[in-house]
């Protein structure tokens, strides 16, 4: 099949051949953190990935379930959620890889409202301070507003194109840069060699015809990617939804759950309750209850539960109509009080 055969929604997978040499221009000094926010079938980030270090974290991101399924066979972590919903932990990943829909934004055309112009905006923030960006895109999306975006993010920023055979398809450009510390407010704070980098970047977006280097262009240049010092450390990557096993770990950190599993478990049932002089009388419970007194686990063994009382004021309205056709309207306001019961199994009960 061709390669633009592929194309689907808007997906356009990077090929392997273009993958292997975007390795090539990058070098791990340790284990990182690398992120895909449109990872398709996860191909191109487990190739990259692939031969470098198992220490390695890989993360995706994929609209499309079936797409999702697939790259869950190759990546570590995979929500399937569109990027805008997923919570990622900012300045987490030391490298990310951006493959972004091209076409232009809700169809207003201009190279100002392009999707791949959004995602380079909105997928910042997860990179670290010196994580390296490889970010695929169609040449002629290097307008004056993506440059200045990727100069204002990211510094030592340079350009290839993609081999003969895949370039004639959709003329497909690889940009690398550095991550900033900092964003950039204006073009003022920029170094020279940034300024050269951006005026070679509208040059390459204005005239197609002005020759530009191919991946394996012998120029010496590469991208080292920061190692995570905190590989083995939890960091925050979610769907909007919550599954099975992030429900588990939710869980597992909250101190409700804590509170609520010490009052039911069964470690706590050996503990004696005190006994009043003389029995309570149901009258006694029922106003202990009523007031809060007895809130908490009560009983022991397979009768150990927890009980919570309230009351709660009843207001009954009758209206009383007189011989002479006029009504009287009375309130009479009662306490009714209610027990809450929750077993050891989890069941509810609602007593009146």
């Amino acid at each position: 099949m061709r390669y633009e055969g592929t194309a689907k929604m808007g997906y356009f997978p990077t090929p392997p051949t273009m993958t292997a040499k975007i390795k090539d221009r990058l070098v791990f000094e340790g284990p990182v953190r690398l992120f895909d926010p449109c990872c398709g079938e996860g191909d191109a980030l487990a190739g990259i990935s692939a031969s470098v270090s198992d220490a390695n974290k890989t993360y995706g991101i994929e609209l499309d379930g079936y797409r999702a399924d697939q790259a869950t066979t190759k990546l570590h972590h995979v929500v399937n959620c569109g990027y805008e919903v997923a919570r990622v932990e900012p300045a987490s990943m030391q490298m990310l890889f951006l493959n972004p829909p091209y076409d232009s934004q809700s169809g207003l055309g201009g190279l100002e409202n392009r999707k791949e112009l959004r995602f380079l905006r909105d997928l910042a923030k997860p990179v670290a301070p010196g994580g390296v960006l490889v970010f695929v895109i169609p040449r002629y999306t290097l307008g004056p507003a993506m440059v200045n975006a990727l100069l204002h993010r990211y510094t030592d920023v340079a350009v290839y194109r993609f081999d003969d055979k895949e370039y004639e398809a959709f003329r497909q450009v690889v940009v690398f840069g550095q991550r900033r510390l900092k964003n950039l407010t204006s073009s003022k704070e920029m170094p020279e060699a940034d300024i050269q980098a951006k005026n070679g970047l509208l040059a390459y977006g204005k005239n197609e015809d002005l020759p530009m280097p191919t991946l394996d262009e012998p120029d010496g240049r590469i991208w080292t990617v920061p190692v995570a010092e905190d590989i083995e450390a939890d960091t925050m990557f979610r769907g909007y939804i919550l599954d099975d096993e992030e429900l588990r770990q939710d869980l597992a950190h909250s101190e409700a759950f804590h509170i609520a599993e010490s009052m039911l478990s069964v470690s706590d049932v050996q503990a004696r309750l005190r006994r009043p002089l003389l029995p309570f009388r149901r009258t006694h419970i029922a106003t202990l209850i009523a007031a809060g007194a007895l809130n908490g686990a009560i009983g022991i063994g397979d009768n150990r539960h927890v009980v919570v009382g309230m009351t709660r004021k009843v207001i009954n309205r009758e209206t009383v109509t007189h011989e002479n056709g006029s009504e009287t309207v009375i309130d009479t306001e009662s306490y009714v009080t209610a027990v809450r019961t929750i077993q050891p199994d989890g069941t509810i009960l609602d007593l009146q």
